[in-house]
């Protein structure tokens, strides 16, 4: 009886050991982020937050923020201001809405080969990408809007035409004795 608790108190404890061994985490070394990625990531939170901000303007204070914006990219074609630029012109329901301009813009971004701008040029392909479809999509609509106003008037013209073969029809049964 002694051997069998013998064997089955060293399979518990080997288990147990096995088990523990697994609950053990291996240590891995904290990577504190490069300064490029810290300075994107604030870069990026900014242009969230400036996005955000601009949403809850007036039609008014966002046309004034827009030429403001406008003039300074002229200025000066930093990443920064072309990102507000570009954020201003995609902005639904305004005035100066030009996506076409928006993803010119997008399109002429220069060249980097730091990893940050890798990042930002990720960010800028995803825009551009959604600004292409979007596109894609608005002038799918303006083709089935030209059609169906071309079959409303084929259908008029239709109309029109059964209206006068049924005013036909109704002038010879009167005429009829």
């Amino acid at each position: 009886m002694s051997i069998m608790f013998g064997k089955s108190g060293f399979i518990s404890a080997v288990i147990v050991f096995v088990l523990g061994g697994c609950a053990i985490t291996p240590q891995t070394r904290s990577v504190a982020p490069s300064q490029p990625e810290v300075i994107l990531t604030g870069q990026m939170d900014d242009m969230m937050e400036y996005y955000e901000s601009l949403r809850k303007l007036s039609p008014a204070e966002l046309s004034r923020v827009y030429d403001r914006v406008k003039q300074n990219f002229v200025q000066n074609k930093s990443d920064t201001n072309r990102t507000r630029l570009v954020l201003l012109l995609i902005m639904p329901h305004t005035s100066f809405r030009d996506l076409t301009s928006a993803l010119y813009l997008l399109n002429e971004w220069p060249r980097g080969e730091t990893k940050a701008f890798n990042h930002l040029l990720s960010f800028k392909n995803l825009l551009a990408a959604q600004l292409v479809e979007q596109h894609r999509l608005s002038n799918s609509v303006d083709e089935l809007s030209q059609k169906l106003k071309d079959e409303q008037k084929r259908v008029e013209t239709m109309q029109n035409q059964i209206d006068a073969i049924k005013s036909m029809e109704k002038n010879l049964l009167r005429e009829q004795p």
